[in-house]
């Protein structure tokens, strides 16, 4: 059990110090740094926002429960969504309305069809 132990602990040791390196050169300009070179945490492109729990197709409104971590920003009221299927593929466009009471939240239904179960995410922005 020790010899083995000892054999693990050496054998990480060698692969730290493999790894180590010197940094390569930066290859002149101005070096385009990355987020994980900086140490900072930029959030993904596409923020969920939760799930379709009820849709009414005649006054095309969509109720939504909020993920358990999801934060919404302070302009979120006519903000576009996507709600999509688990395999991400899109099934509708909502907007969301001012109607925030508890972790629900209601939408209007633009385009497409939800359904119950869809995920809803926050539209990427436009470039």
């Amino acid at each position: 059990m020790r010899r083995a132990l000892s054999l693990a602990l050496c054998s990480l040791l060698i692969a730290g110090c493999a790894t180590r390196g010197s940094k390569p050169a930066s290859q002149g300009g101005s070096p385009v740094v990355s987020p994980a070179q900086t140490g900072q945490t930029v959030p993904g492109p596409v923020q969920v926002v939760g799930r379709v729990i009820s849709v009414d197709l005649r006054s095309l409104t969509v109720m939504i429960e909020l993920a358990p971590f999801a934060v919404l920003p302070s302009d979120f009221s006519g903000r576009i969504l996507i709600s999509r299927q688990d395999d991400l593929r899109p099934t509708a466009r909502l907007q969301a309305s001012a109607y925030l009471r508890g972790r629900i939240l209601g939408a209007r239904l633009q385009a497409g069809k939800s359904q119950v179960g869809d995920e809803v995410v926050f539209a990427p922005p436009s470039p």
